[in-house]
């Protein structure tokens, strides 16, 4: 029967995982399409002494590859095969340069933190199944704590530390060991370096080489620069020999920031794989909302609340509701209270509303299906798609409810045409973003994850931006858990 008034269909919403509220975390918030001059300003980017070290990256018997690292003001910048990073540590971006197309693409640095941290957790779930199966002889090399940590460059929480023995040779190189294996060997050069030099050049070591933390913590604390560092990783139970070589080292005085002005932003195009196809597809709904050209803008409360009257006076009552349930979406369950909002658009109280659209047996199995998903999702996804969408333009609501869900169950396909169709219906919805960055971590693409969420942050007017504060909340525990990232 009728439990779930459109003010509970509001607290439903606003109380699921992908929907939950937390702080905002403040500060000035640096978009994915962001111009250069922006960011150069935001960053105060002025010359500045840069160190720059060029490497010849060796792996096994495979061809040196020439590997250049610029150390400058909170920044390094690394060219390798052609290919220029610049991670940015005061905007928190990784920037991936194009010189050639003049442009550069725009990445959080707590989308990449992150990912490692799910990649971390996720291998040593495997490996503590296969422990607790009785398999614990199986575990190969690369799966066992101290190779899992070496390819994140994260510590395990709650586990004992690896014991790495560490031995200062005859030539002053520096060999660390493993359980009697020799797993990386440091030969520094020259003398210690400025403190800030160290740390920018032990972050190098850990987003660029998979390196155990401790082990680059070690070798930050040395202070030098290496003349070589040679290192084993893990393929299974395989190990494999690689090294870094100094080649060049010297310090540039007034460097420019390595973002040249003139490069102009652009977001990541599809890298043929299915969420990227995904992306592209949504990105215009997403760019038009940004700059509020998407239906002429966000609508007001005072649109929604029109709009509802339109639809009972017309006995379109699953419209009514759908609109309802948007207007909450965009605005919160604050927007269902008569008191707020423009005084000269009839706003009817949520008793009565119940009372009308207990009359429509749509709009009832609508929130029924509301009522039932935390516990049973399969039969609210079909509720929601048993729903006649026929002369319901609104439908958009529908696959705006489905889209997670379908994403949640594994229906990647299906989801990814349920948010397809939400952008296209209303782009100004900040769950969205938020839920469709969650559909992309689930793939582990935290790349696009963090663009959805970084999107949904900048969208313009008033928002229900509780929906991604979390996200904000999220940030600031990886920048405190992992702080050496940063």
């Amino acid at each position: 029967m009728w439990r779930a008034s459109v003010w509970a269909l509001a607290l439903f919403l606003l109380s699921s995982p992908s929907l939950a509220a937390a702080a905002e975390s403040g500060g000035a918030r640096v978009g994915p399409e962001a111009p250069a001059s922006v960011l150069r300003s935001m960053r105060g980017a002025e010359p500045a002494a840069e160190l720059r070290l060029v490497f010849d990256l060796r792996r096994g018997s495979d061809a040196p590859i020439p590997l250049t690292v610029w150390l400058g003001a909170d920044y390094i910048d690394i060219v390798e095969s052609a290919r220029e990073t610049l991670y940015d540590y005061r905007l928190r971006r990784r920037l991936v340069l194009d010189r050639a197309r003049g442009s550069f693409a725009s990445f959080s640095l707590y989308g990449d933190v992150a990912f490692r941290q799910y990649d971390m957790e996720n291998r040593f779930a495997l490996l503590r199944r296969l422990a607790e199966s009785g398999h614990a002889d199986l575990v190969p090399l690369a799966l066992k704590p101290f190779w899992i940590e070496s390819d994140s460059g994260l510590a395990i929480p709650g586990i004992k530390r690896p014991v790495i023995a560490k031995e200062t040779l005859a030539d002053g190189a520096i060999r660390f060991r493993v359980d009697g294996e020799e797993e990386a060997l440091f030969a520094p050069q020259g003398l210690p370096q400025p403190p800030f030099i160290a740390r920018l050049f032990a972050r190098f070591l850990r987003y660029r080489l998979p390196l155990h933390p401790d082990i680059v913590t070690a070798i930050a604390a040395d202070g030098r620069m290496p003349q070589r560092l040679v290192f084993v990783t893990a393929t299974g139970d395989d190990r494999h020999p690689a090294a870094l070589i100094l080649q060049h080292s010297e310090t540039v005085e007034g460097a420019d920031y390595p973002l040249p002005p003139s490069l102009e932003p652009r977001l990541p195009p599809s890298d043929g794989s299915a969420d990227a196809n995904m992306m592209q597809a949504v990105l215009p709904s997403m760019r038009a909302a940004l700059a509020g050209t998407q239906g002429g803008g966000p609508r007001s409360l005072g649109d929604y609340r029109s709009a509802v009257e339109k639809a009972l006076k017309q006995n379109a009552k699953l419209s009514a509701a759908l609109i309802l349930a948007e207007m909450t979406m965009q605005y919160g369950r604050s927007a269902l209270d008569c008191r707020i909002g423009p005084p000269d658009v009839p706003c009817r109280s949520g008793q009565e509303l119940n009372k009308i659209l207990a009359a429509d047996p749509r709009a009832v199995a609508l929130v029924e299906a509301q009522t039932i998903e935390a516990k049973d999702p399969a039969r609210a996804v079909a509720a929601w798609q048993s729903l006649k969408r026929e002369k319901v333009p609104e439908g958009y609501v529908l696959d705006a409810f489905l889209a997670s869900r379908l994403s949640l169950a594994g229906k990647r396909a299906e989801a990814a045409a349920a948010f397809e169709s939400a952008f296209r219906g209303n782009p100004y919805l900040p769950g969205l973003y938020r839920d469709l960055g969650d559909h992309f971590l689930r793939g582990l693409r935290a790349d696009l994850a963090w663009l959805c969420y970084d999107l949904g942050r900048l969208l313009p007017g008033p928002t229900n931006a509780d929906v991604l504060a979390d996200i904000d909340r999220l940030e600031q525990q990886v920048l405190a858990q992992y702080p050496d990232f940063f």
